[in-house]
């Protein structure tokens, strides 16, 4: 063999050689590539993942915000004002209590009526709109509100389900609280009552709460309050011993007494004022209707003194339930949804406040 072929035998294993060198660089880099790459994609991955994870959180947190919300306004409404003022719905003439349940916020009061006239009353009332009738054991005529509700409900004009009715347990009964539950069931003549009431302060406030608190369990009543609890000592007293917090305090409360600190203060409770003698009461509706204010008030907005009082009872965020057995002020007392006080307006009533009752009990 000739020593120049020996040399190009040389020359073709060195390139072969390094050829094979040359791919096996060329492999590991590419594996080193990608593993690189893979990594890459691994950290896109994961920060595509933590985007996800914050927008999962997002979702979470905003979740958790309704979630919670829902909560407060189906158990702790009262601890927001803003869910109140939201609860008491003017345009749909309804409030929202504390437990869920709408109660109509114009009513009509049946005080000093016989049976035949709050009977003849409620027809009238409901045939005029009104949803709300309140009556009390005290009063005597809780069998004629049950029949002027049965009346309307065999007519077609109202179901149960439409009217709410409130009625009250007066102090001779608060000794035997269930008796009188089960009485104003029987006088009614209903499965249930929307809104139980004790009537004043007495002795057995805890006993005769607990009663309603028992009662509202069951069903037999949708709602349970207080009535003539004027002060914050006597609200703090019952909240004491309450486990179901009040819904309404029913008080008197008229342009020259107004609720106005009391009602600043359950509105952490989210309980709502209702307003007995919107118009001061007989006797005293005068001073009421002839108030220099009111009249303007009237004038300018071309209504009646007493529309002027009742609107400005909603606008200012009472349930009112002006009593009368007389049909045209029954339906003139109704008629105060096609008009809105100015804030100036509003304003000029709050002024008329002299914090002066005219009950004492």
């Amino acid at each position: 063999m000739s020593k120049k072929f020996i040399i190009i035998i040389g020359i073709i294993i060195s390139i072969i050689v390094i050829g094979a060198i040359i791919a096996i660089i060329i492999v590991f880099a590419t594996k080193n590539d990608d593993k690189d790459d893979k990594k890459h994609n691994i950290d896109i991955d994961d920060t595509t993942g933590s985007s996800d994870s914050t927008s999962s959180s997002d979702k979470t947190d905003n979740t958790d915000e309704t979630d919670n919300t829902d909560k407060n306004d189906n158990t702790d409404k009262t601890d927001n004002p803003r869910d109140y003022h939201n609860n008491y719905i003017i345009s749909e003439k309804i409030a929202i209590l504390n437990n869920g349940i709408k109660m109509p916020i114009i009513g009509l009061g049946t005080w000093t009526l016989s049976n035949d006239e709050a009977e003849e009353s409620v027809y009238a009332a409901i045939k005029e709109g009104y949803r709300l009738i309140d009556t009390a054991e005290y009063y005597r005529d809780e069998v004629g509100v049950g029949k002027g509700v049965k009346k309307s409900i065999e007519e077609g004009i109202i179901k149960r389900e439409d009217v709410f009715i409130t009625t009250k347990i007066m102090p001779g009964a608060y000794s035997n609280p269930d008796m009188a539950i089960e009485d104003s069931l029987k006088n009614l003549d209903v499965d249930y009552i929307d809104l139980m009431l004790i009537h004043q302060p007495g002795s057995n406030d805890e006993k005769v709460y607990k009663s309603m608190e028992k009662y509202y369990r069951n069903g037999k009543l949708k709602s349970i309050g207080i009535s003539n609890y004027y002060t914050k000592s006597q609200v703090d007293k019952v909240l004491s011993f309450a486990t179901i917090t009040p819904a309404i305090i029913q008080n008197e409360n008229h342009i020259y007494y107004q609720n106005n600190e009391l009602q600043e203060y359950v509105r952490n409770y989210g309980i709502i004022i209702e307003s007995w003698y919107p118009f001061g009461g007989r006797g005293h509706t005068s001073e009421n209707f002839n108030n220099e204010v009111i009249v303007s008030l009237a004038n300018k907005y071309k209504k009646t003194s007493a529309q002027i009082i009742l609107r400005w009872n909603l606008q200012a965020e009472y349930i009112v339930i002006p009593g009368s057995k007389n049909p045209d002020h029954i339906k003139e007392n109704y008629n105060i949804f096609d008009f809105e006080l100015s804030s100036e307006d509003m304003e000029k009533i709050y002024n008329i406040n002299k914090n002066q009752r005219y009950e004492n009990w």
